[in-house]
């Protein structure tokens, strides 16, 4: 059907990252539309923040994001697929870190640089940090929670050497303690009060810098 004006009437087109209304509708979006696993993504995050994970379903976060049930299933078949997305960039630095340390041959890492990029590392998926600590139903997964405490103990052990003491080897877990605290502070807290955070890490290793 054509206008007046001979061209053809204008389709309400849904918004990216948002559902498009029309006369009061809500209009689905499209499983296929640009962006959408992301949306889908932070939208899913969102939701276990604000609700937990165990207490978030697919049908709530589909409806978040404007899309039905079917359309998210499209690219995320089940909710466990969501929190692995969310996860393994965090995951993945975790394991590059390691085969960093372990890469210099015949050396003992510094201590103290590996504890400041540990904390780096923190900082930057802080949002995934504490959502993770926040929620101990996010670590029933076993590629996520069984992972995480996989690496942490293996970076653990690179930070306090092959040949620790107990009593350092006591000194390198609060030091990574006093990082994982970081869990509980906003983005902006952390990045402003880095060094403050750094200094007790290295003075619960009890080391000089």
């Amino acid at each position: 059907m054509r206008s007046s004006g001979g061209t053809s009437s204008a389709k309400s087109r849904p918004a990216t990252g948002q559902p498009a209304k029309s006369q009061g509708v809500v209009v689905q979006l499209p499983a296929n539309t640009p962006g959408t696993r992301e949306l889908i993504l932070a939208t899913a995050q969102r939701l276990f923040d604000e609700q937990g994970y165990a207490a978030t379903s697919l049908r709530q976060i589909a409806d978040a994001v404007g899309m039905t049930k079917a359309a998210v299933y499209y690219h995320y078949p089940a909710k466990e697929h969501l929190l692995l997305e969310l996860a393994r960039p965090m995951l993945d630095d975790m394991g590059d870190m390691i085969a960093r340390l372990r890469s210099r041959e015949g050396t003992v890492p510094d201590p103290i640089e590996a504890l400041e990029a540990y904390l780096d590392l923190f900082v930057e998926h802080l949002s995934v940090v504490g959502l993770m600590a926040r929620d101990p139903a996010t670590q029933n997964h076993p590629d996520v929670g069984r992972r995480l405490r996989t690496l942490v103990e293996a970076i653990q052990l690179q930070i306090a050497g092959p040949e620790a003491s107990a009593e350092h080897s006591i000194r390198t877990s609060c030091a990574m303690g006093v990082i994982h605290a970081v869990s509980m502070l906003s983005p902006e807290a952390a990045a402003a009060h880095r060094s403050v955070i750094l200094d007790a890490a290295v003075a619960a290793l009890g080391v000089r810098r």
